[in-house]
């Protein structure tokens, strides 16, 4: 820089004996030691580039954030470590620009470069510093943010659905009823030959009609859960009574069920019914998933903080690219599927102030981690770095 310390140095050098020489590089060894020290410290990656796009200097959050050495990537373009960046056009720019990108290596994190153009010498734009910033989770809160607006959206439009169906089957059944009472006093005076098949036929139509109002009251449930009613429960036998009811269904297919269920899984408060609804909508993923013959691992445990569950299916897995898309609302990769399953599954346990996590890989299976704490935790705590002292 245009005063530092090394340019007074070198217009004196002549003046300094030999101690005082081996005193001041001493000094610098210590000053740049200290300098490294910090911004090998920091979290967001800090790169400084020579005009050409080549990397001078690199501190140890570049191995964190893009997998790489930054002692061995002195001296290379920065393209060949992060190739995502037009970096010859924001160069070329000569000011300050900031850009939002995707990396999927070592992990996918969404990251946020700050590239500032430094002056040295009198050289204007000789160098400029790269930051890189991670703003996965701020990214994912907002959009966590924007899909309980649009879920919110969805609920209203399915209580006015639900509505406008409703009072329609609602009128279909009352007059249902009044031409079935007509229907059987005609009957019985004209003594009409195929009362048997009539009865079959007024049957058949009165069970499509509760099943419409069944249909349309679950929907409503499933999409609009009221708040949990927590209980002590024992979370072992919700999962054995789960898997009975599926019973069939896994003995038709042929599928392998492995129940490893940790015998001293403390009782947990929480919601009976809610948590069936959420073990029964995983396991029919999980049985449409594997097929005939397949294999499902249901599995407990605890620690201090979380009880967990951990189903795991060897179907054919999720595709990385739609991985990010699997709690929106109506998407589905199924034929049939509604696309509400898993994001069902994820209001509940957010509801009892837990998480689920899915671990999957395309041609290997997917395993879903229910994460239920221990100790009630509905209300939600901000970050620290939003607290005010």
């Amino acid at each position: 820089m245009r005063h530092s310390f090394l340019s007074k140095l070198l217009g004196k050098f002549e003046r300094v004996g030999p101690h005082e020489i081996q005193n001041v590089f001493l000094r610098l060894v210590k000053e740049k030691g200290f300098l490294e020290a910090i911004f090998n410290s920091l979290q967001e990656g800090v790169v400084v580039l020579d005009n050409r796009g080549k990397i001078q200097y690199a501190n140890m959050a570049l191995q964190r954030l893009f997998g790489v050495n930054p002692e061995e990537v002195l001296g290379k373009e920065i393209k060949q470590c992060v190739p995502l960046i037009d970096w010859p056009e924001l160069i070329a720019l000569e000011k300050m620009v900031s850009r939002d990108f995707q990396v999927f290596y070592p992990e996918p994190r969404y990251l946020n470069l700050s590239l500032i153009p430094l002056e040295e010498m009198g050289n204007k734009n000789a160098a400029f510093i790269a930051i890189f910033y991670d703003i996965t989770a701020s990214r994912e809160k907002t959009l966590e943010v924007i899909e309980t607006e649009k879920l919110n959206l969805l609920t209203m439009l399915a209580a006015g659905v639900a509505h406008e169906l409703g009072n329609p089957i609602n009128a279909l059944s009352i007059h249902f009823q009044l031409l079935e009472k007509r229907f059987k006093k005609l009957l019985q005076k004209t003594e009409e030959k195929g009362e048997k098949e009539i009865e079959n036929s007024f049957a058949a139509i009165r069970s499509e009609l509760r099943r419409l109002d069944g249909i349309i009251n679950q929907f409503l449930k499933a999409i609009r859960p009221s708040p949990p009613k927590l209980r002590l429960l024992s979370v072992n036998q919700l999962i054995k009574q789960t898997v009975e009811f599926l019973s069939p269904e896994f003995q038709n297919l042929d599928i392998l069920l492995e129940l490893h269920l940790d015998r001293g899984l403390p009782l947990l408060r929480a919601d009976k019914n809610q948590l069936k609804q959420a073990f029964y909508n995983i396991l029919k993923n999980g049985i449409e998933a594997v097929g005939k013959n397949g294999i499902i691992k249901i599995s407990t445990h605890y620690d201090d903080s979380f009880l967990t569950i951990s189903f795991q299916d060897n179907g054919g897995g999720i595709p990385q690219e739609v991985m990010s898309q699997v709690f929106k609302p109506y998407f589905t990769t199924k034929a049939s599927g509604t696309g509400l399953g898993l994001l069902i599954v994820r209001r509940i346990i957010r509801d009892h102030g837990g998480e689920v996590q899915i671990e999957s890989e395309n041609g290997k299976g997917t395993t879903v981690k229910i994460l239920l704490p221990r100790a009630e935790r509905l209300v939600r705590l901000l970050p620290m770095a939003q607290e005010k002292s």
